[in-house]
């Protein structure tokens, strides 16, 4: 009885590790994927899904990033960004 088993299991081992193999894809592999994408970009660059109501800032909404963007220039800019290995690097030697 346990000799059956065994080749029972032996038969189907094939059959399941093709089965885990074909559920397990990597995201953005596939041509259904890379459509899917294309689709969605689209649809963003088209419009045709945007909101019928008029989005904007207030004001004040704009005074404070025009507020940030400024304080951005403030920051000094390190004198090397990139190190021996052409990874970024804040140091300066």
């Amino acid at each position: 009885m346990k000799t059956w088993i065994l080749a029972g299991a032996l038969l189907a081992t094939p059959m399941l590790a093709q089965a885990v193999e074909t559920t397990h894809t990597e995201a953005g592999t596939t041509a259904r994927d890379q459509q899917e994408v294309l689709t969605w970009l689209d649809l963003q660059s088209s419009g045709k899904a945007a909101s019928p109501h008029r989005q904007s800032a207030t004001p004040a909404e704009r005074d404070r990033a025009y507020q940030r963007y400024l304080k951005s220039y403030t920051h000094e800019i390190p004198e090397y960004l990139l190190d021996d290995n052409n990874g970024f690097s804040t140091d300066k030697n």
